[in-house]
C-alpha cells in the first residue's frame, strides 16, 4: 500500500523543517468519516470495486477531502478490472515544521482508526508489526469478502488503502503472466498539462504552483507515462500469447526469445539512457527540499517543473523500446509463417 508513485508525494516526505505560517490543521470529521466508512466489498471511497477502469492511476481528490490530495487508483494490469483505491493525506509544508507535520500525521491516523473501529464495519482489527499497519477485514455485510480497510503512517503522510485481496492476487497473476489476455485497447488519457518555468518567475505564482505540484500535481505526466507502459507490456504478452496459440512457440521459445532482448542494440542502449536519467532524477527532488528550507519559492518551483519534464522524457524514451520490442515480435511472427492480427 506505500507504493510511491508521484514526485510530489516524494517531496512531501523529504521536506526538512520550515518556518510555521500556521498551525496544522485539523482534519474535518466529514473527511473522517468519509474514509472510515468509504471502504466496503462494493466500493473504495467511491470506486466499484470489481469494475473495469480505463482512467489514470492517479487522481487528484476534491478540496473538500483535505489533506487527501490525491488517490492511487489500483486496477489488473490486463483485465483492467479495479480492485483497490489507496489515499494520500498530508499537510502542506508552510503548515509547520517537519516534527509538527508527523504529529499531526500521527493524529490524523488515531482519528481514523478510532472512527472505523467504531462504526463496526469489519468483524476484525489487527496490527501487522512488519509493515506498520492497522489492519480492518472481514466485513461485517459480507463476511466472505476480502476487501480490506489498510491505515498507516509514512513521515508526514498517512495512507488509507480500501483493497480487495482476492483481485489483488488477480493483478500479481495478470503482471506475471499466469493468465490469458485479451489484446489491449491503447488508453486514451487526456494531454499533460504543461507550465511555462517563466510563470515561476512571480513569487506569488510560484508558491500557488509548488502548492499544486505537492498536491500531486504532475499526476497527468505520471498517468500518461504509466498507461503507455502498460499498455505495451500488455501487448508484447498478447503477442507472445498468439504464436504460443498457433502452434509456432514453445514456453521455452519464448523464453529465448526474451533473453534476447537483452542483446539488442536498440533496448540496451535505451535501458542505459534511461538508467542515467535516475540520478538527476533523484538530485532534482533533493534541490527541491533544499529550495524549499531556504524559502527560495522562485527556484524550487522552477526545479520542480523540470522534475516533472524529466518524468515526461523518460515516458517518451519509454515508447522508443518498446516500439522496437513490437518491430522484434513482429519479425518473428514473419519468420515463422504467421501473423499477430
Amino acid at each position: 500500500m506505500k507504493t510511491l508513485l508521484t514526485t510530489g508525494l516524494a517531496l512531501a516526505l523529504a521536506m526538512g523543517p520550515v518556518p510555521a505560517a500556521a498551525q496544522v490543521p485539523e482534519t474535518p470529521a466529514t473527511v473522517i468519516a468519509a474514509i472510515a466508512e468509504g471502504c466496503t466489498p462494493s466500493s473504495a471511497f467511491g470506486f466499484d470495486i470489481g469494475q473495469p477502469y480505463q482512467g489514470g492511476r492517479m487522481q487528484q481528490l476534491d478540496a473538500g477531502m483535505e489533506p487527501f490530495g490525491s488517490a492511487e487508483v489500483l486496477a489488473t494490469q490486463r483485465s483492467k478490472t479495479l480492485f483497490g483505491v489507496d489515499l494520500w493525506g498530508y499537510h502542506a509544508d508552510d503548515t509547520g515544521t517537519a516534527e509538527e507535520r508527523r504529529a499531526g500525521a500521527r493524529r490524523l491516523l488515531d482519528q481514523l482508526d478510532a472512527a472505523a473501529d467504531e462504526s463496526g464495519l469489519f468483524a476484525s482489527r489487527t496490527w501487522d508489526e512488519e509493515n506498520e499497519t492497522i489492519i480492518y477485514a472481514e466485513p461485517v455485510s459480507d463476511p466472505a469478502s476480502a476487501v480490506r480497510l489498510e491505515l498507516s503512517q509514512m513521515g508526514v503522510s498517512v495512507i488509507a488503502g480500501c483493497a480487495d485481496e482476492s483481485l489483488r492476487q488477480l493483478a500479481w497473476d495478470e503482471a506475471f503472466g499466469r493468465t490469458r489476455v485479451d489484446r489491449p485497447v491503447r488508453p486514451a488519457l487526456a494531454p499533460a498539462i504543461r507550465v511555462d518555468p517563466a510563470q515561476c518567475d512571480d513569487p506569488v505564482m510560484a508558491e500557488a504552483l509548488y502548492d499544486s505540484f505537492e498536491a500531486g500535481g504532475g499526476t497527468d505526466v505520471m498517468n500518461a507515462v504509466r498507461g503507455s507502459q502498460e499498455y505495451f507490456e500488455h501487448l508484447t504478452q498478447w503477442y507472445g500469447q498468439v504464436l504460443m496459440d498457433r502452434g509456432v512457440w514453445t514456453e521455452q521459445a519464448r523464453e529465448a526469445f526474451l533473453m534476447s532482448f537483452l542483446e539488442d542494440e536498440v533496448i540496451m542502449q535505451g535501458l542505459e539512457e534511461q538508467m542515467a536519467r535516475l540520478t538527476p532524477l533523484l538530485e532534482s527532488t533533493m534541490q527541491i527540499a533544499e529550495m524549499r528550507d531556504a524559502g527560495d519559492s522562485v527556484g524550487s518551483c522552477r526545479e520542480a517543473v523540470s522534475l516533472i519534464n524529466m518524468v515526461e522524457e523518460i515516458g517518451r524514451a519509454n515508447e522508443v523500446q518498446w516500439d522496437r520490442a513490437t518491430a522484434l515480435y513482429k519479425a518473428e511472427a514473419t519468420r515463422l509463417g504467421v501473423t499477430l492480427d
